[in-house]
C-alpha cells in the first residue's frame, strides 16, 4: 500500500501561501511565521501517524473477525456433515 498525503484544510494552504509574504516582515513575524508552519508540519505528521495505527488497528481486528467467522462455518460444517452421516 502506498502512503497518500492528506490534503490540508482550505484555511491551512492559504496560510501556507501567504508564509512568503510573512517571511519578508520584521523578524518578529517571520519567526512567528517559521514556528507556525514547524507547529503546521508537527501536527500533520502526527495525524498522519494516528491515522495509519487507526488503519493498522482496524484492518487486524477485520482480520480477527474473519478469523472467527471461518471457525463458526467450519464448526457449522461439521455439525451438518455430521448429522447428515447419522441419518
Amino acid at each position: 500500500m502506498t502512503r497518500r498525503r492528506l490534503r490540508l484544510p482550505a484555511i491551512i494552504a492559504l496560510l501556507a501561501a501567504a508564509a512568503p509574504v510573512l517571511a519578508s516582515q520584521p523578524d518578529s513575524i517571520r519567526s512567528s511565521a517559521r514556528e507556525f508552519g514547524a507547529t503546521v508540519k508537527r501536527s500533520s505528521t502526527d495525524f498522519g501517524r494516528r491515522v495509519a495505527h487507526g488503519a493498522r488497528e482496524a484492518g487486524h481486528q477485520v482480520n480477527a473477525d474473519m478469523h472467527q467467522v471461518g471457525h463458526s462455518v467450519h464448526r457449522w460444517w461439521d455439525g451438518v456433515r455430521s448429522s447428515t452421516a447419522r441419518s
